[in-house]
């Protein structure tokens, strides 16, 4: 787990040096970040040996006239790609990092954790994902405070912590130009001792002003080598990664550790040391890569216990720790291949008595489990204090959410979901879930057939006042947009009355699982067909819109209708299937929602159950395995 103890190191760059920035700043047609930003650009390459390496910076967010009164915290993370160019001048170094700073701020909005899991970058509690470095420098000097009759000043935080491994922060000692610039670098004392940290200052301000006096000289000559240093061996990894990407983007930010201390294993937090005032370049040692021997870890098997909830039944199975004080985050890590074992095999898990006392440990305990879980989930709100997580379906409390899988009618969706328990209410409430194995072995064998060759359509009319307005929906006003974003997602299309839109997408209502190969009943039949609406909400909106414009409908994927008979059949078997339970604070369902339904049922009072998804899956990987093989007999048909 990342620690947050921190300490920094002060630097200063006079005015002088200020001068010759803006002055190359302007010869370039580049701002003074620009300059500044490149020459630690060229620093990091040379002290960590790295040719490709992203660093963060911060961005105001708030391009929005409305946001500029506001009180509040709208900065983002931008991470900045840079690359070494071999021989290139100074001046050359410029102009690209010119061109890559640009063309990321044209997205200086899109948050940072979309950013991550665009990028598939591997989540770890020990680090920050994507960016352990960060460079900004604030265009303007530390305002005054002020009121009549008080007098206020800025004083140094008595504790310093740091949420990335080390920050270098930049600030103007006044508004005149070319002022000189007081700094801050930051780092987590876990990693770096003061001495190390001031020692990269007064290497980068040595290596800054050497590009200054000779930027038409190759920059990698101009930089200032550490002597005796070696380029750090590529990182072991470790752990298996699922995605190339994450692979490469792994390693590359692995290396920045090998300036670093060894982070420490669980131990006591200790005083950071004073931070040393930076001196002139010396020829210090090479930093050397560190390896801290792990303790041999119980096997995770041996540290819990699995039980049947129900007697007999292989779905779900109970997991609870079998020692006390056991962590659920550190266990959960290690323990990923007994879990995606025991989830192929019972399709649901039901974690009890796990040391989850509120949702901000629930996400790492998930997060632990599975790197990357999805965050940019719309049809759910997100839950408050969290990064990935959300808020159960927002529904009325005296009504039934009936049986489906999650996001089973769109072209993408999680294998992975866990629901936990944070306040369970006082009456109803719960969560049933069904095997949709043991659920298609049920089904009459022609029904399962006719369920598998014809698959299923689902329809939405966005009807005014019914639903929302497509152009809410799709973020744009463009038909043609809308059109070609359909078209791409093989969702077919069309106009009613001018500027109705109505969208019909052919759906599997049968699948293989991608890894075990078996058969599951794999639909939202039930939140989508009519008959399962109330009577009173059924009658009201055939009366209004008729069949053919019901804001949500389903049938055949062929377009002929799903007899009512027939999906009465299926809202029978479902219940016949159905397992429930009473939650428990601090409980943890995990469901393989290919494999398994979930639904809720009414109830009163406050209840809070938080939501987590991840191991996202594409239509189109389904398409292109084996289709479904059919059931050919069914035994309690």
């Amino acid at each position: 787990m990342a620690r947050t103890e921190g300490d920094a190191v002060a630097l200063r760059i006079d005015g002088e040096r200020m001068a010759q920035v803006h002055a190359l700043a302007r010869a370039e047609q580049v701002t003074p970040f620009i300059v500044l930003l490149a020459s630690f650009q060229c620093w990091l390459h040379r002290a960590t040996g790295m040719d490709d390496l992203v660093l963060g910076t911060d961005v105001a967010g708030r391009h929005d006239a409305a946001l500029e009164p506001l009180i509040g915290f709208f900065v983002n993370v931008l991470p900045l790609r840079s690359r070494r160019i071999a021989g290139a001048s100074f001046r050359d170094v410029l102009a690209a990092c010119r061109r890559d700073v640009l063309a990321a701020f044209e997205h200086d909005g899109l948050p940072f954790d979309r950013i991550v899991e665009a990028a598939g970058a591997p989540r770890d509690r020990s680090r920050n994902p994507l960016v352990q470095a960060l460079f900004v420098l604030q265009n303007t000097p530390a305002g005054q405070f002020g009121m009549p009759g008080v007098e206020a000043e800025m004083l140094p935080p008595v504790e310093r912590t740091s949420k990335f491994d080390m920050a270098l922060f930049l600030e103007p000692e006044s508004t005149e130009e070319a002022a000189p610039l007081r700094g801050d670098w930051v780092f987590a004392s876990a990693l770096f001792e003061s001495a190390t940290v001031a020692r990269f200052a007064a290497e980068w301000l040595a290596t800054l002003e050497a590009l200054l006096r000779a930027p038409d000289q190759p920059a990698d000559r101009a930089t200032a080598p550490v002597p005796g240093a070696a380029r750090p061996p590529q990182p072991k990894p470790e752990e298996s990664r699922t995605m190339e990407t994450s692979q490469r983007m792994a390693a590359k930010l692995d290396q920045l550790k090998s300036l670093a201390r060894p982070r420490p294993a669980a131990a006591a937090p200790t005083a950071p040391t004073a931070p040393t005032a930076p001196t002139a370049p010396t020829a210090p040692t090479a930093p050397t890569a560190a390896v801290v021997p792990q303790a041999a870890a119980a096997d995770p098997a041996s540290q819990v216990r699995l039980r049947p909830l129900r007697a007999g039944a292989v779905f779900p199975i109970v997991i609870e720790p079998a020692v006390p004080g056991l962590d659920p985050v550190a266990w959960a890590a290690r323990s990923r291949e007994l879990v995606a074992a025991t989830l192929h095999r019972h399709a649901g898990i039901v974690f009890r008595g796990f040391d989850l006392p509120n949702p901000q440990a629930f996400e790492a305990f998930a997060e632990a489990m599975h790197p990357g879980l999805y965050g940019s989930y719309g049809d759910l709100p997100k839950k408050e204090g969290g990064r990935n997580t959300y808020r159960s379906t927002p529904y009325p409390e005296r009504q039934m959410i009936l049986y489906h899988n999650e996001s089973a009618h769109l072209e993408r969706w999680p294998r992975k979901q866990w629901f936990f328990c944070e306040l369970p209410s006082a009456v109803g409430g719960a969560t049933p879930i069904v095997d949709c194995r043991e659920l298609l072995r049920r089904l009459p064998p022609a029904l399962a057939e006719a369920f598998a060759r014809k698959q299923l359509m689902y329809v939405r009319t966005f009807t005014p006042r019914l639903d929302v307005d497509w152009r809410d929906f799709y973020k744009t006003a463009d038909r043609a947009e809308v059109e070609a974003r359909c078209r791409a997602a093989g969702i077919d299309c069309r106009w009613l009355d001018g500027d109705v839109l109505q969208t019909r997408t052919v759906c599997p209502a049968i699948v293989s699982h991608p890894v075990t190969g078996e058969r599951s009943f794999f639909n939202q039949v039930q939140l989508h067909h009519v008959s399962c609406l109330e009577a009173d909400v059924r009658e009201d909106l055939l009366e209004m819109v008729g069949l053919e414009r019901m804001p949500r409908h389903v049938m055949f994927g062929d377009g002929t209708p799903i007899p009512d008979e027939a999906m009465a059949l299926i809202g029978e078997l479902y219940e016949a299937c159905a397992v429930r339970f009473d939650w428990q604070r601090g409980d943890v369902v995990m469901l393989d929602n290919m494999l398994a339904a979930h639904a809720r049922d009414p109830y009163e009072g406050p209840r809070k159950i938080v939501v987590a998804m991840g191991d996202m899956f594409d239509r189109t990987q389904l398409e292109a395995r084996p289709a479904a093989a059919l059931p050919q007999e069914n035994d309690d048909a």
